[in-house]
């Protein structure tokens, strides 16, 4: 599902408006023992921009593409696939469509319902991922090379029997005539799934609905239990531990692992207040499986640091007037700065998210770990890449005070950027002449809905790359760098 701008070759680069304050979807990816933090999100682009006439004139060599973040504040639209026919892609690296989504979804609950014990239609089936099962390399080599056939098309899935506290692998087979199991595995004992963005807002509900966490935060900070739906802000995160005595490892009576999600707590004034400031010391862990806090840990000490309800320290224009400390004015805009590209852009985007650019060639996906993933990159029909995408970011805080020595990040694999994924604007997140691609992700319920305008391609001016003058003829040779 591809989006462009609608708005024509020429866009001036004005002041981004300010960022929306809906809350960041998180996910992780599977299979991260026993525990498991939200991040930010994906921006893809390639890119060029005018920034100076000067430089139009320039002789631009040298391409060069590139990823780049951005923070998420996602906006979703759901997908009704009810009575839509799967039509098999054109390609077997393109990206699950809806109705694909919902057939492999619909078939891994099918399975489950008629293969467990005790397992009914009244028991909670969770999706952690419904995803694309990519073919192996040497099939897709062999394909592509005309030597062999084109490779089976499947999804790979993670659902949780949640009453059972048991997680499944499956591939899921995907035609016109419909799906079917592949294959099927449990996951180990003491391994969990991945959260999805569902399974932290649920960890979320869960510790402002605790007596006992609203209780201690009265008492520890004199705060008021009314205000905790607009005031009190949870950021959950897996939980790193160091050792494997911590004690919510061990909670549970029957022995099982527990699927433990941290809350990292934080106050804020109003909504376009910035809480990173007022960080508050309780940190509950909560066990999804049983939907309940079982540990709340704090600063060791007889006195709580204090939350400073009157130092704030905000960046929205809404708030600026309220600084402690920073300004409270915004500052003045700088002038104009115009893109343009009267003739278009240099790239063609051809079968559906195949990307031609200058002498470069290559296939664009999409998914709910990685974000964009970038497929069988040529330069002038040589192979550079099969596959490119950024596999982990470790973020180690290395904070040596408990109970935040837990607060490490993995922000790839503990909660996926595909998960993450921003809706870009014209002029805010992107220049110039723009092409968008949409993404397709399904919520725990198997459910498909998409983010519009996750992928945002244009192109950058990045100036003078290098310059060689030759003393004795006075002659010179600059050269820019076109992204």
């Amino acid at each position: 599902m591809d989006s462009d701008n609608g708005a024509g070759a020429s866009e001036t680069r004005r002041e981004c408006e300010e960022p929306g304050l809906t809350k960041c979807p998180y996910g992780i990816d599977r299979f991260i023992p026993k525990f498991s933090r939200p991040f930010s999100v994906w921006r893809l682009f390639v890119t060029k921009r005018h920034t100076e006439k000067a430089f139009t004139r320039l002789d631009l060599k040298n391409p060069k593409f590139y990823v780049a973040s951005h923070h998420c504040t996602a906006r979703h639209t759901r997908i009704q696939t009810k009575n839509v026919a799967m039509k098999t892609p054109t390609h077997p690296l393109d990206d699950l469509t809806a109705a694909e989504m919902t057939a492999a979804a619909s078939t891994v609950k099918s399975d489950l319902l008629s293969t467990s014990e005790d397992v009914d239609e009244s028991h909670e089936i969770r999706f952690s991922y419904v995803t694309l099962a990519e073919p192996p390399k040497a099939a897709m080599r062999a394909y592509l090379a005309g030597e062999g056939p084109v490779p089976a098309r499947q999804a790979e899935v993670i659902a949780t029997i949640v009453p059972k506290m048991d997680a499944y692998v499956f591939v899921v087979n995907l035609g016109e005539d419909g799906a079917s199991v592949a294959s099927k595995s449990l996951v180990p004992e003491g391994c969990q799934p991945l959260f999805s963005p569902d399974d932290c807002f649920l960890a979320e509900e869960i510790v402002k609905a605790d007596d006992a966490v609203c209780a201690e935060l009265a008492e520890r900070y004199g705060v008021d239990p009314a205000d905790f739906d607009t005031c009190l802000v949870c950021d959950p995160w897996s939980v790193h531990v160091a050792t494997p005595d911590f004690e919510p490892l061990k909670w549970r009576p029957d022995g099982r692992a527990a699927r433990l999600i941290q809350c990292f707590l934080y106050w804020r004034n109003d909504e376009a207040d910035n809480q990173y400031a007022k960080p508050v010391d309780l940190l509950p862990v909560v066990d999804l499986h049983a939907r309940k806090v079982i540990s709340v840990s704090k600063q060791p000490g007889a006195t709580p640091p204090k939350i400073g309800f009157k130092t704030n320290v905000n960046y929205h224009r809404a708030s600026l007037e309220t600084n402690a400390y920073l300004p409270t004015k915004h500052r003045t805009p700088m002038k104009p700065l115009d893109v343009t590209q009267p003739a278009g852009p240099n790239f063609v985007v051809t079968e559906g998210r195949v990307v031609d650019w200058d002498k470069w060639s290559m296939r664009l996906g999409f998914n709910y770990r990685e974000g964009l993933v970038i497929h069988d990159a040529t330069f002038e029909g040589r192979s550079v890449m099969r596959r490119a995408s950024l596999v982990e970011m470790a973020v180690p805080y290395a904070d040596p005070n408990p109970p935040f020595e837990r607060k490490c990040a993995f922000d790839v694999g503990d909660y996926g950027l595909g998960y993450c994924a921003d809706s870009l604007e014209l002029g805010c997140d992107c220049l110039g002449h723009i092409k968008y691609f949409d993404a397709v992700l399904c919520d725990s319920k198997g459910t498909p809905y998409v983010t519009k305008k996750a992928i945002c391609m244009h192109e950058e001016d990045m100036g003078v790359l290098w310059k060689h003058v030759e003393y004795v003829s006075i002659y010179f040779r600059s050269y820019g760098q076109l992204e």
